[in-house]
C-alpha cells in the first residue's frame, strides 16, 4: 500500500511538471551583463532550482561533515569511558 500511495504522488508530480511546462514554453532572454541569453521560461526555471539545488548541497556538506567528526569523538571518548568502568569494575571485584 505504501509503495501504491508513492506512485500515485510521483505521477501526480509529474502531471504537475507538465502541465508546468506545457504552460511555460514562451521565450524569455536574461541579460547577465555581458551578454543575453533567450531559453524557453521552464528551462530557466528548471536551471534556477538546480543550481539552487547544488548550492543548497554544497552549504550542507561542511556541516553534515562537522556532525561527522563530532560523532566520531563521542564514540571514542564513549568507547574509552566503557573501556574504563571494565577495568574499574574488575579492580573493586579483586579487592
Amino acid at each position: 500500500m505504501k509503495k501504491q500511495g508513492r506512485l500515485i504522488l510521483v505521477i501526480v508530480l509529474l502531471l504537475i511538471v507538465v502541465i508546468f511546462s506545457w504552460l511555460n514554453v514562451r521565450n524569455v532572454t536574461v541579460s547577465f551583463g555581458f551578454t543575453e541569453v533567450t531559453m524557453p521560461l521552464v528551462v530557466l526555471l528548471v536551471l534556477a532550482v538546480l543550481i539552487g539545488a547544488v548550492i543548497a548541497a554544497a552549504l550542507s556538506v561542511s556541516t553534515i561533515m562537522s556532525q561527522k567528526k563530532k560523532i566520531d569523538e563521542l564514540e571514542k571518548s564513549l568507547k574509552a569511558n566503557r573501556t574504563m568502568r571494565r577495568t574499574d569494575t574488575s579492580t573493586i571485584s579483586k579487592k
